[in-house]
């Protein structure tokens, strides 16, 4: 009897860990699994409205196209993911009637903003990050950027205006930001289904803490649907001097995600993202405005990223 017993707990035992072995099974293992010599792209296809409360009611109606092409240079011992960088197919185009800006790359009027789109998709630059996807190093992007401030300008106001939108679209911030948003999208510990990831974002090179919450809804054996909330506030208020005058800003606003990743790359497939965001300037010291004056603007941003692996190119040059 008491050999029988112990058989049964041994039967049980067994059961239990077979169980969630299963279970343990079932969940898709969420990280990145790249390979030395591998190319992946993101294109990240952004449409963003901006409303501002201000006297002359200004608004502003931005679309930016990014293609970027990462290709797997090493892999650390820790796992660490060291790539090559480039930007492809950019195209930008800013509309502002009141501050009579309207600058559009695909047009080909601006010769100016062509040349500085162009010199921006010939050179590399470099990044690391982890398997979960968070950037750690980022060099090369800033001199990049060197190069364009140098171009004879007949008009050196537009051309500041110009190198300003270029940066605030594809300079480091604008590129970390991507980083933060849709490949810093795993959790720390395996297997998980809830998880939380802590990121910056650069709203108009203004860094705010965010707060990305994610949940695992639906895996196959090919790919795994995530969905996720972000809730971003800046925990300190920015100061700065603008053509209002002097003045601070709090910036606050939330995040909608709705990602697909390959399981076999941990690559995103997809994703479609909604940001709100809202920005209160106070006026601190202006000569036509009254001090404490509050001026909110609302901006709202739609993502719609695709990504994938680039194919190889063979020695016949064909795909």
């Amino acid at each position: 009897m008491k050999h029988m017993k112990s058989s049964i707990i041994l039967i049980v035992l067994a059961l239990q860990f077979t169980t969630a072995g299963m279970a343990m099974a079932q969940d898709p293992p969420l990280t990145y699994r790249l390979h030395t010599g591998d190319t992946f792209f993101l294109n990240v296809d952004l449409q963003q409205n901006t409303h501002s409360e201000s006297i002359e009611s200004e608004e502003i109606s931005f679309y930016n196209v990014t293609r970027i092409e990462f290709r797997v240079d090493s892999i650390g011992p820790s796992g660490r993911i060291h790539m090559s960088v480039k930007y492809r197919d950019l195209l930008i185009s800013m509309l502002a009637p009141r501050m009579d800006i309207d600058i559009s790359s695909s047009s080909g009027k601006n010769l100016m903003l062509s040349k500085m789109v162009d010199m921006l998709e010939q050179s590399a630059f470099h990044m690391a990050m982890t398997p979960r996807g968070e950037l750690v190093d980022l060099a090369g992007l800033e001199e990049i950027f060197a190069p364009l401030a140098s171009l004879p300008a007949e008009d050196t106001t537009e051309q500041q205006v110009i190198l300003a939108t270029l940066e605030e679209a594809y300079g480091p911030y604008a590129f970390k930001s991507n980083c933060n948003l849709f490949l810093w999208i795993y959790p720390v510990i395996q297997p998980m289904t809830n998880w939380t990831n802590d990121i910056t974002y650069y709203f108009n090179t203004k860094a705010v803490e965010m707060v990305n919450r994610y949940y695992l809804s639906k895996s196959t054996e090919k790919v795994a649907v995530i969905q996720g909330m972000g809730m971003l506030n800046s925990t300190n208020e920015f100061f700065e001097t603008t053509e209002m005058g002097e003045v601070k800003s709090a910036v606050s606003g939330s995040q909608t995600y709705d990602f697909q990743v390959d399981l076999e790359s941990g690559w995103l497939n997809k994703c479609n993202s909604r940001q709100r965001v809202i920005i209160e300037t106070t006026v601190l010291k202006s000569r036509y405005l009254p001090t404490g004056l509050r001026i909110p603007s609302y901006t709202e941003t739609v993502f719609e990223v695709s990504g994938g692996r680039v194919e190889q190119t063979t020695e016949t040059g064909k795909r």
